[in-house]
């Protein structure tokens, strides 16, 4: 193990890069690290995916950085709002609240199996409580 590893190990310290990575992201940070796929890239603020709505997420066109702390992780950003899987206009808006949401690349929830119709999840629920029952039971 190299001699940075271990001091880094030693003092219980987590690397800078990995706390950059593991902390939710505004809009702006996730496309300073896309900087050069940053156009017709497909962003979605966390709460969208949460929610379960597919096909809901921004195709950026334009990005203007801003430097705050000597950092690009501020600006103005415009795209195309897509809703459902159909962009509600052609022509590119300002993205609004680059900064108050986490950001995160558009994934599709459903593709994820994330959520599930209400049968589907009744049943679940279902056989995961016959699992606990059987579980206790032995």
């Amino acid at each position: 193990m190299s001699k940075i590893a271990k001091e880094i190990l030693l003092k219980g310290e987590v690397p800078p890069t990995v706390k950059f990575d593991l902390k939710p992201k505004t809009l702006y940070e996730l496309l300073n690290i896309q900087r050069l796929n940053a156009y017709k890239f497909k962003a979605q603020p966390q709460q969208w995916y949460k929610k379960g709505f597919d096909g809901c997420y921004w195709e950026v066109f334009k990005v203007k950085f801003k430097k705050y702390k000597s950092e690009p992780t501020h600006g103005k950003a415009w795209g195309l709002l897509y809703w459902n899987g159909e962009a509600l206009d052609n022509t590119p808006k300002e993205i609004k609240g680059g900064l108050k949401f986490s950001w995160q690349e558009y994934r599709s929830p459903k593709k994820d199996g994330v959520f599930y119709d209400a049968e589907t999840a009744k049943d679940i629920e279902r056989r995961r409580t016959k699992l606990i029952k059987d579980f206790y039971k032995s």
